[in-house]
Parts: structure tokens; sequence; C-alpha cells
């Protein structure tokens, strides 16, 4: 869950309970400590079944409460069907597209990670870079490729990041690929 689906809830709350959110940027840290861990659909429909409840009319339920039955993400995956696993941190997925775009961003991380340490000399936090919105990720993601093509002596790896910024066709590809020494 990203922290913009916890400001969603944060202002559910804040909208049907008048003055139980005091600082909303205090509420959202401190759920989204927890809560970037489970599915917004699932957040989202368990607090709108709490709201619904006699017991919930006038507070909130409390945030143990609300994810008390719920699954995390991570233990989401039924493995009695097809099961597809990212080799760089070990998750697994049941949906082939879900995997693909998180195997996207995961290799991404992981080379942003790398590369900032190298050229910077700085540590990022990577919960942040994998809960980014995507277009601000994309950004920032392009923003570091230019940075690393202008500062890098490696000519395979600036022609890398150019095919990235620019995909090359089919065939230039296939011939940067098979003649590529690293």
């Amino acid at each position: 869950m990203s922290k913009e689906n916890i400001v969603d809830l944060v202002g559910l709350i804040d909208l049907n309970y008048k003055g139980f959110v005091k600082d909303t940027n205090a509420f959202v840290k401190q759920w989204y400590e927890i809560l970037y861990q489970y599915d917004f659909e699932d957040v989202n429909k368990r607090l709108h079944e709490c709201m619904a409840m006699e017991q919930f009319q006038y507070q909130p339920p409390t945030l143990d409460y609300l994810i008390r039955d719920l699954r995390k993400i991570q233990d989401k995956v039924d493995f009695t069907k097809p099961v597809y696993w990212c080799s760089i941190c070990n998750r697994c997925f049941n949906d082939k597209q879900v995997y693909q775009k998180h195997f996207d961003r995961c290799s991404s991380v992981r080379y942003i990670l790398k590369q900032t340490k190298k050229y910077c000399g700085k540590e990022l936090d990577k919960r942040s870079l994998y809960t980014m919105p995507d277009e601000e990720f994309e950004l920032r993601y392009q923003k570091l490729l230019l940075f690393i093509h202008e500062k890098t002596d490696r000519n395979w790896e600036k022609e890398c990041i150019e095919h990235i910024l620019k995909p090359p066709s089919a065939e230039v590809a296939k011939s940067f690929i098979s003649n590529m020494k690293i």
C-alpha cells in the first residue's frame, strides 16, 4: 500500500469521525509503518465494514483491530496456482502482470541503490523507492540515468542507458546484447 492510499484512508476517517484526526501527517506516518505490508482494497473494505458496525459509530477502529484478520501481501500467494518468483527480493506472485511490474520496479530499485551509493556516497531508503508513486519513481529514475550517463566512463553502460531512455528496435537490441562485453 502506498502513502497516497493511506492518505485516502485517513481522509475517510477524518470525514466520518470529526475531530479524531488532529495531525494528518503524523497519522499517515504511523499507519504507513504497518499498512505498507497490506493490500489497500483489503484494508479499505475492512474499514468500511467496521464503520458500519455499531461499536464504531463514534470512534474509528484501532489499527490493530482493523488489520487483525487481514493477510499481508506477501502471504497472499496461492501455491496451488502458477507462482512467479522474484529472484531479487524472493517475493512470490500468482499474477504474471503484477509480477512483471514488481520485477521491473525491483530491478530498478536495486540499480538505483547501487549507483546512488557508488556515485553519490549516499544510501537511500529502499522502502520509499518501492512505495513511491510510479510517475515520481520514473522521473527520479530517469534523472539518475542521465546523471550516470554523464559520469560513467564505460561505453557499454552509456549505451545501455541510451537504450533504456530511447528503446531501440528489436534487431538493434539483439545485436547490442550479443556483442556486449562487460
